[in-house]
């Protein structure tokens, strides 16, 4: 990126307070990607950052980026959607967190793909609006890491490329798909899979974010798609994520009440 002031949207990832008035932030920008900033004066100033700097924030922002520091230097943000559906709830907030640091985790600085942006706005939107929080995690999760270029191989076996016809199927995360009957033998840490959950969710990967809501998935397909896509995505990253423990606990929690 070159020297000079530039606008965008964005959506904060997360933040935190830096000095007696300052802010750090991470967005996702629509222009840019992902971007690391310093909002200076940010607790003082009411006139340059209307709204808020908190995470699960959607503002268009103007800032500086010079080439002698990592940070831009964020001059102003105006808020644009601060999702209050999704802050009313600690169901739905603590999936909105978990996208949002699932976004951060997966992505990395300068890779600019405004198709993530659009991708964590609109499903935080739907979310908020009603949609399935457990589904459209699901959803989330599979869209993004096509758009990253890790979108596991669901159809056919991925060391021998042979189509698995069998109902049930068998995921490796080290390898990065299904594996077949034969090809398994000797393999660790295969996830079972049935074919019509590997079959949604290569579908929801490709489909008209508008035609999503006509996807029903069942029990089989959230306890299986939330098993294989996590382990994948800890496997990518390698580490496990914050807000996937909280979710976790908390849905432990609900079941003892």
């Amino acid at each position: 990126m070159k020297r000079g002031l530039f606008k965008t949207g964005a959506i904060v990832l997360n933040s935190f307070d830096y000095g007696e008035s300052d802010r750090i932030l991470t967005f996702y920008t629509h222009d840019f990607g992902k971007l690391r900033g310093i909002a200076k004066g940010a607790r003082r100033s009411k006139k340059r950052f209307v709204g808020n700097l908190d995470p699960m924030s959607r503002l268009d922002i103007v800032f500086f980026h010079s080439d002698k520091s990592e940070l831009v230097r964020v001059e102003e943000a105006k808020l644009a959607d601060a999702y209050p559906g999704l802050k009313a709830g600690i169901d739905a907030l603590s999936v909105g967190c978990y996208l949002l640091e699932l976004t951060s985790e997966m992505t990395r600085e300068g890779q600019r793909l405004p198709q993530v942006y659009n991708l964590l706005a609109g499903f935080l939107k739907a979310i908020e609006e009603g949609a399935d929080p457990g589904a459209y995690t699901r959803f989330f999760e599979i869209r993004l890491l096509s758009m990253l270029g890790y979108l596991p191989h669901l159809d056919a076996c991925v060391v021998c490329r042979k189509t698995d016809v069998e109902p049930q199927k068998r995921f490796s995360s080290e390898r990065g798909g299904v594996v077949c009957r034969a090809c398994s033998t000797g393999a660790a840490g295969l996830i079972p899979v049935s074919s019509a959950t590997a079959g949604m969710l290569a579908i929801s990967a490709k489909l008209e974010f508008d035609k999503l809501e006509r996807l029903k998935p069942n029990a089989a397909f959230m306890d299986e798609g939330e098993r294989l896509l996590y382990d994948f995505i800890k496997f990518q990253i390698g580490k496990e994520l914050k807000t996937k423990r909280f979710l976790e606990k908390m849905r432990k929690a609900e079941a003892r009440v």
